[in-house]
């Protein structure tokens, strides 16, 4: 069981940055133009410089050094699937598409997200992501009147190497770990900040996401809050108030809302201590305030927060070292608390707290892990309904002399009746301990641990979660036909539920049934000849076939010769819209899912027509002058691209 089964990582931020948000359920990157009253203004992508509202990224053409048997082609696939997880966002209008590899040094001056391999990663970190443009100086207005600072460009950084990443071990492109940071990556390039809430823009200590599900309420929330649909804040609420120490505001405290049947979501205060938590569905929820923890290896700052910026530009910390723990109107017994009912389309005001000093965090950074029936280490563990199965935790405050026995007066408690927590020991190999959860029957999804010491309180969203089934099994694959004579693969294996994905690499299959002999029939993603695509099982409640085995089977397509383009015209020029003809050999171009990209944003795609599997055109509107030569051209899970190896000819005159 290591530490390492899924890391998330901290944003990288340019010097002078703008950053952060209100108390938008959610910590953006703000900045502040005046004192109080405070008024954040995040840094933001400016939809109306996006056609259709969209956002596009790069990749680089330098492939990072992989684990054996892995493919860049298998890396990319994950990015995408990674990015198309926000589009899924249904309240949120930005949207993100994949624009082609870009060599280093290639200048672009439209809006765009650049993703590079790196050896310039901090030691502790996987990777780092965040705005590194801002248009200086200048506030727009969204189409709510709200003012942001225009991003025009975000990074991310990802190993140059996967093999042996230092402190994490190797990183094939098919796992929980590689997943679930990449979606978190993209979250920080659209301008999200950490979260206490558990959600995929938590840190490693207390994130709860799987490749299954990735994205929490409160990482809906955050987006949504950002690049809001229409009718997104009538449709939920908001709890507003103030965090006070001695009368005086507390800067960069967390507020959470949250309630035994519903996941958390949180915000941070203002530097006067006000805060409002936005974009919570309709309900009763408690609200609790605490503390941001002390940084762990890696983190530059608590939780790796980058600070708000004063009006002149200068980072506004901490005014704390420690305070206690409180649900809202001031207790640390959730008996004693108060429900705050929320309504669609109102603030509910008035949720304050008085929070007293400590000179320190008792606990802090809990993580919590099961054992899958193959003796696989999972965080947040899904448990069984009607079961009792053990807990195990690390984190700071847990344990004493020498990390062998519990601290004294420390017991562990879950919010609301769902379970009972009982059976607090230490657990070796230390600095664990493990606890036992007895789960009642019919009481699913993400549950809430706390943990007590005798001055203070430490709640951690997410602790495990109920299921009704156990993960899903892929036991072996098969090649076969379909009814109409067309490839497909027949997946055998267990616990196949009526929402399961099968994910052949980043992409999904399409499944057309069960068969006879109880295998899923299902139609692949395209790819290239010979390509080998590890084979997962997704379910919607979280589970994962790579719970049970962390190598899955694989397919292998059939053998095929290499891909080949030949494009027309050889350059573009900045000026008129210009069509591009796209004629290919050993090519499965398919309406609807071919995409094209020319590596730069200043070139942009307008449309795609594809007259054959082999043929297609291209209306681009070029903003530089660019070899044609530099073209992407992905279906499914093919890439045709030089920089992978391909030949791609350009030329002037059409084939005849």
């Amino acid at each position: 069981m290591s530490s390492r089964w899924i890391l998330r990582v901290a944003a990288i931020v340019a010097s002078g940055l703008f950053l952060t948000a209100p108390g938008l359920a959610y910590y953006y990157y703000i900045n502040f133009t005046s004192a109080a009253p405070y008024n954040p203004i995040p840094a933001k992508f400016n939809l109306n410089s996006l056609p259709n509202n969209t956002l596009r990224f790069f990749v680089s053409d330098q492939s990072p050094t992989l684990v054996p048997g892995d493919s860049y082609q298998a890396i990319l696939s994950e990015i995408r699937a990674a990015a198309d997880v926000w589009n899924g966002v249904g309240s949120s209008q930005i949207r993100l598409a994949f624009g082609g590899l870009f060599t280093a040094g290639t200048v672009s001056s439209a809006p765009r997200i650049d993703v590079q391999f790196s050896t310039e990663i901090p030691p502790g970190l996987l990777a780092l992501s965040g705005p590194t443009q801002t248009q200086q100086g200048s506030i727009g207005l969204d189409a709510n009147g709200n003012a942001f600072v225009p991003i025009l460009r975000s990074i991310m950084l990802l190993p140059s190497d996967f093999t042996q990443i230092p402190g994490y071990g190797a990183f094939p492109s098919y796992g929980e770990q590689l997943f679930v940071t990449l979606v978190h990556e993209f979250g920080h390039a659209l301008g999200l900040q950490h979260t206490l809430a558990s959600s995929v823009m938590s840190t490693l200590w207390t994130s709860a996401s799987t490749k299954a599900t990735p994205l929490g309420t409160d990482d809906v929330a955050g987006i949504s809050m950002l690049y809001p649909t229409g009718d997104f804040a009538s449709k939920v609420g908001s709890i507003s108030g103030r965090v006070t120490m001695g009368g005086s505001g507390v800067n960069l405290a967390s507020v959470v809302a949250i309630s035994a049947s519903n996941p958390a979501i949180a915000t941070l205060t203002n530097p006067d201590g006000t805060y409002q938590i936005n974009g919570i569905s309709p309900g009763q929820y408690l609200v609790y305030a605490h503390p941001l923890p002390p940084p762990v290896q890696g983190e530059a700052s608590p939780d790796n927060i980058v600070y708000p910026k004063d009006a002149n530009g200068n980072p506004i910390a901490p005014n704390y070292v420690a305070f206690g723990t409180q649900f809202y109107p001031g207790t640390r017994d959730q008996q004693q608390a108060s429900p705050v009912e929320v309504d669609a389309g109102i603030v509910k005001p008035g949720i304050n707290f008085s929070v007293n000093a400590l000179n320190s965090v008792a606990v802090s950074s809990v993580r919590t892990y099961g054992y899958s029936s193959t003796n696989v280490a999972l965080t947040s563990p899904p448990l069984a309904a009607g079961l009792q199965a053990p807990v195990v935790a690390t984190g700071v405050g847990l344990l004493q002399s020498n990390n062998t026995v519990v601290t004294p007066g420390l017991s562990v408690g879950m919010l609301g009746s769902a379970a009972q927590v009982k059976d607090l020991r230490p657990y070796s190999p230390y600095p664990y301990i493990a606890l036992d959860v007895l789960v009642y029957v019919g009481v699913f999804g993400p549950k809430h641990l706390l943990f007590y010491t005798p001055n203070d309180l430490y709640v951690l969203p997410a602790g495990f979660t109920v299921v009704n089934n156990t993960p899903p099994a892929v036991s072996s694959v098969s090649p076969t036909y379909d009814a109409n004579g067309n490839r497909a693969v027949a997946v055998y294996g267990t616990q196949f539920q009526s929402d399961t994905r099968i994910i052949f690499d980043g992409l999904a299959g399409t499944i057309q049934g069960t068969q006879s002999d109880g295998s899923l029939l299902v139609t692949p993603p395209v790819a290239s000849g010979s390509y080998v695509a590890p084979v997962v099982a997704l379910n919607s409640d979280g589970q994962s076939s790579l719970f049970l085995a962390a190598n899955p089977p694989t397919y292998t397509y059939d053998p095929a010769g290499a891909p080949s383009l030949t494009v027309t015209p050889s350059f573009l020029s900045p000026g008129a819209d210009v069509t591009v003809d796209v004629q290919g050999v050993n090519t499965h171009f398919i309406d609807g899912q071919t995409t094209v990209g020319f590596g730069t944003s200043d070139v942009l795609v307008k449309q795609i027509v594809v007259l054959s599997p082999t043929h297609l055109t291209a209306l681009v509107g070029p903003g530089v002058f660019v070899s044609t030569s530099g073209i992407s051209v992905t279906t499914g899970l093919g890439i045709v691209s030089q920089a992978l190896g391909h030949q791609v000819m350009v030329t002037d005159q059409l084939r005849k």
